[in-house]
């Protein structure tokens, strides 16, 4: 066995292509990978538009919606838009930012109240900033005696 064999790693290499080409050779149709299907769009009827509208309408979330008709979230929102369903608000009504101030001067986190709430961080963070409330610094519990 030469130097290069020895402590090379390319001395298996021919061993495992010639291995690879053995199997292929030997039964083609398994070798093949096989082709993706391509996706087709579903075609949603009029009927399908108002069952969507009605299980919007009735509480269900949009993406729900979508994976109950196998369709993405944007055909969701289209076919809600053709049926004039006003969508629900996102986010944080006045009661609410108005707890979330009260909860976040106790000195709760704006993660934990994003999760008492059902939203982000980010979205309690933006909310209280538009209503004049001050942020705390990340730091600002260490430097409490």
């Amino acid at each position: 066995m030469g130097v290069l064999q020895a402590y090379s790693k390319q001395s298996s290499q021919p061993v495992k292509l010639r291995s690879l080409i053995d199997g292929i050779l030997t039964n083609p149709k398994e070798a093949r990978p096989e082709q993706p299907i391509p996706r087709r769009f579903i075609q949603i009827s009029d009927e399908q538009a108002e069952m969507m509208a009605a299980d919007y309408e009735t509480g269900m979330r949009v993406k729900d919606v979508a994976a109950k008709y196998g369709v993405s979230r944007e055909t969701v929102g289209k076919h809600l838009r053709s049926q004039t369903v006003t969508p629900r608000t996102v986010g944080l009504d006045d009661e609410q930012i108005e707890e979330a101030a009260r909860l976040y001067d106790q000195g709760d986190s704006l993660a934990t109240i994003g999760k008492r709430m059902g939203v982000s961080a980010q979205t309690v963070r933006s909310r209280l900033i538009e209503t004049g409330v001050a942020m705390r610094s990340s730091y600002e519990h260490l430097l409490k005696p």
